[in-house]
């Protein structure tokens, strides 16, 4: 058989693309070229043919490796889709496949998105000095450590940089970005080992683009060592008369998003096989540190910092992937869907069937279809059309959180201890937590230790465009996420949050240690706490690998689990054959995942205790939409600040249908009822403590207790849609928007407010028309000034001293303005005791007006 008839034999069988075929061909006439004349025509040809047939060999054994992955994948995924049963004991084929990509508890195993948080707590855990080091400090937010942030990038480049602690950190970082790969190959994947490799980029696709191929080429060829660049097919140094074409193919990647070199089929495409991804990351190998930040200063994208995260954080993604749902995640989506639609199938045809009917019946199977899309594309991250508009977009949307969401950290503080106690109800946890507990988790050596036994910082998953708190997800450009970042950091919002999640989770980890030492074995345990670790693959062997994992502070953590097994080695056949070897590896594995379980369970139990924002409430909402299309845009913009009220209705009505079930009949029913009120009372409670602080903050009174409308109000506040409770008492929200314009979202509002303050009044005025642009620019700062128009602490000063002057000077009818401020708040009951416009509070009988407290009670 021929060369050329053995690599469409190959191409064929599935073993190699048509792509690496013709690249192999090209490959083989190369070497035969540089051999012939020393070697002579047959033995260069030999050896040319040697060398490639070597590569398919090597392809072929991992075609054939990754086939059996899948397949032991798909079992497992069929037997969770077809033996997962839901509360009332019967399966939903529906239902698991989507706790499959994400669920929050009371399913029997990992989902992809908890798999991946476990991973990235896991692997954070390891490289935590690092991560204080390089943490954003003061009120701007800057990294520090740029000299030891240079370093760090030499000792990764195999450089001495003289510096030890740079030096430890690049050791902790080698090691994280090693083991990441080795878990990536061994789920399916193939990228090659390569010492002293540094760091990969975030390429900035569109400077990449701008540059244009050969300039882009001219520029990094200095920069490059070509002699360490490695050939993913042939595993051998590229050859410098083949690097020009390969570096064709890499800007190709870049700027097309790996489009270019797709080879169309007649199928949807998809994310593809994760497996055969990733090697293109490591084929650009630099000089040395100096050419590393060259191209990173030119064509990079964000801070070194976020280069590392963002690898960690998308390899783990892929792991995750690729261990729960095989080397081709997206195909396995789709045979998941399809085993559903079976099952909705039969029941349609009243067969025996593992589906429940739903409320749409006529459609179920179709909508089934698409929640599992909507969800995986949640989970993988939504895919952008037109990047440019989507990063606009998505700045307007951050600028509007700078500037409306600065009194919100009042409501968490006011509402998140009774939504934890709920959450350590239904886990069958103690509920028990001070503003001690609290205060001592913010403190630095506390957060460093917490952090380091395997707890997710936030800071560091928002490189992945996670959502943060009330806002939605953290995209844009990186001056909008700097000032979202230090918004919610001003206001205490981020703080707060953190710390609560760090108590959330020690608290976890504290009451495993208190029932190993009171030697409580995994089925001695409260039902409900064994079924909340049930609900992600916790069993009795986890536990007892848990319970002899108590470290020197006197709690069971992730980091002492791992210690307790050894590292993993990730041997080869032929070593797994050493019996020692084989259960030391097998020992390091059964203790990395039950320390990832535990990830797991506490940082998905956290989301009910610290709600911010989950993929499955949001993929209701948008769907498959894309961002960068007219739907996907408009769609983000009217969910922002409603993430958290959607997350946190959507969890608790699972809650109460698992109380509901935990006893039969209508105790059932009592017990479901009485975990809604022992929460919704309090949260009313605590929110309207809020809306009166702010009515305090904003110079009014407080309002009337005794009205129905008040805790109307406080009670649809409390559930995280504060800005609906406005409209309990009032046609307009408090950023003066009516309820279809609350219901759009502030995004646009604000464009709708900026086209009225520049262009609108600019053809009133053309027309001779009064235009009242000074009173509507006042009311456009008192709206949309990033941190000072809504911080609880700069609020009232910016609107009395700043604003109000303002508008006496700018405003002909200032004076009519304030007064009709003054009698709109007097009739909705609660008075200015501190009037707009005033330079001072008021005056009543010769004596200054202080807040009326008595109106509270209706006085």
């Amino acid at each position: 058989m021929s060369l050329k008839d053995c690599l469409l034999s190959a191409v064929d069988q599935g073993a190699i693309s048509r792509e690496e075929a013709s690249f192999l061909g090209d490959e083989f006439e190369t070497r035969f070229a540089q051999s012939r004349l020393s070697l002579g025509d047959t033995q260069a040809a030999a050896d040319a043919r040697a060398t490639l047939e070597k590569a398919l060999r090597g392809a072929a054994i991992e075609k054939k490796r990754r086939a059996d992955l899948t397949e032991a994948a798909r079992l497992n995924v069929l037997g969770r889709l077809t033996g997962e049963p839901t509360r009332d004991g019967n399966a939903d084929a529906f239902s698991a496949a989507m706790g499959l990509l994400s669920h929050y508890g009371f399913r029997t195993g990992s989902s992809v998105r908890g798999r991946t948080e476990a991973i990235i707590g896991a692997s954070h855990a390891k490289v935590a000095d690092l991560m204080f080091a390089m943490q954003r400090r003061g009120v701007l937010g800057r990294r520090a450590n740029k000299a030891l942030e240079k370093h760090l990038i030499k000792e990764m480049h195999g450089e001495a940089s003289g510096d030890a602690t740079a030096k430890e950190l690049g050791r902790s970082l080698s090691t994280v970005f090693e083991d990441l790969r080795q878990r990536f190959n061994s789920a399916g994947g193939a990228i090659g080992k390569l010492d002293n490799w540094g760091m990969p980029h975030i390429h900035d696709r569109l400077k990449v683009k701008a540059m244009g191929r050969d300039k882009w080429k001219a520029e990094i060829a200095d920069l490059l060592d070509p002699a360490r660049m490695i050939d993913p097919l042939t595993g051998r140094a590229i050859d410098p008369a083949r690097l020009d074409a390969s570096l064709d193919h890499v800007f190709a990647s870049i700027v097309s998003d790996s489009r270019a070199h797709m080879q169309p089929q007649m199928v949807r495409r998809g994310l593809g096989a994760i497996a055969g991804q990733r090697q293109e990351e490591r084929f650009l190998t630099f000089k040395d540190a100096e050419s590393w930040l060259a191209y990173h200063r030119q064509f990079g994208k964000g801070d070194v910092t976020e280069a590392i995260f963002n690898h960690i954080n998308r390899l783990a993604r892929d792991v995750a992937a690729m261990e729960v749902l095989g080397p081709n995640p997206a195909a396995m989506v789709e045979y998941a869907k399809q085993v559903v639609g079976r099952e909705i199938g039969r029941m349609e045809a009243g067969m025996p069937s593992l589906a429940k009917e739903g409320l749409f019946k006529a459609s179920q199977a179709k909508l089934a279809d698409y929640r599992i899309d909507a969800l995986w594309q949640k989970v993988r991250g939504d895919p952008t059309v037109v990047s440019g508009w989507a990063n606009t977009t998505a700045n307007i949307k951050n600028v509007m959180t700078s500037a409306l969401l600065g009194s919100t950290a009042l409501l968490a503080a006011a509402t998140d201890p009774f939504i934890a106690g709920a959450a350590r109800r239904l886990a069958g946890l103690p509920v028990k937590t001070t503003i001690g507990d609290m205060a001592k988790m913010l403190k630095t050596a506390s957060r460093e230790e917490i952090i380091r036994a395997g707890v997710v910082w936030d800071e560091y998953m928002h490189v992945m465009a996670d959502e943060l708190r009330f806002a939605g997800p953290a995209i844009g450009s990186e001056w909008s996420r700097w000032m979202v970042d230090r918004s919610v950091m001003l206001s205490g919002l981020k703080p707060l949050t953190t710390g609560r999640k760090l108590v959330e989770a020690r608290f976890w980890q504290g009451h495993v240690a208190d029932l190993a030492r009171e030697g409580k074995g995994f089925d001695t345990l409260d039902p409900r706490f064994r079924r909340a670790l049930e609900g992600f693959g916790v069993t009795s062997q986890d536990w007892e690998i848990w319970r002899n994992a108590i470290d020197e502070n006197g709690f069971v953590t992730p980091r002492q689990i791992e210690l307790n097994g050894g590292d993993v080695r990730y041997l080869d056949a032929a070593a797994m054959r050493d019996p020692a070897q084989a259960t030391a590896e097998t020992k390091a594995l059964m203790h990395r995942r039950a320390a990832e379980k535990l990830i797991e369970t506490y940082t998905s139990w956290s989301e009910r205790s610290v709600p911010a924002g989950t993929p499955n409430a949001r993929s209701v909402i948008t769907g498959k939409a894309e961002r960068g299309t007219v739907a996907g845009e408009l769609v983000d913009y009217m969910l922002q600040f409603k993430s958290f009220g959607l997350s946190f209705t959507s969890l608790q009505i699972e809650a109460i249908g698992e109380m509901a079930s935990a006893k039969g009949g209508g105790k059932g029913m009592r017990s479901g009822l009485g975990y809604f009120a022992a929460l919704a009372v309090p949260l009313t409670l605590g929110a309207g403590a809020y809306i009166q602080i702010k009515s305090l903050l904003d110079g009014k009174d407080p309002q009337d207790m005794t009205t129905p409308q008040f805790w109307t109000s406080a009670l649809i506040t409390g559930g995280g849609f504060g800005l609906f409770g406005d409209f309990v008492k009032a046609s307009e929200n408090r950023f003066g928007q009516s309820f279809a314009g609350s219901l759009a979202g502030p995004g646009i509002a604000f464009m709708g407010d900026t086209f009225g303050l520049t262009i609108d009044n600019a053809m009133q005025a053309a027309r001779g028309e009064d235009t009242k642009a000074g009173r509507e620019a006042v009311k456009y700062l008192g709206r949309y000034t990033p941190v000072l128009s809504s911080h609880w602490a700069t609020r009232g000063a910016y609107r009395r001293i700043f604003l109000d002057n303002l508008q006496w000077l700018a405003d002909p009818l200032a004076d009519a303005s304030f007064k009709a401020s003054a009698q709109n708040a007097k009739r909705n009951g609660a008075e200015f005791w501190f009037p707009p416009g005033a330079a001072t509070p008021s005056r009543k009988a010769g004596r200054v007006r202080r807040p009326n407290l008595s109106n509270a009670i209706g006085n």
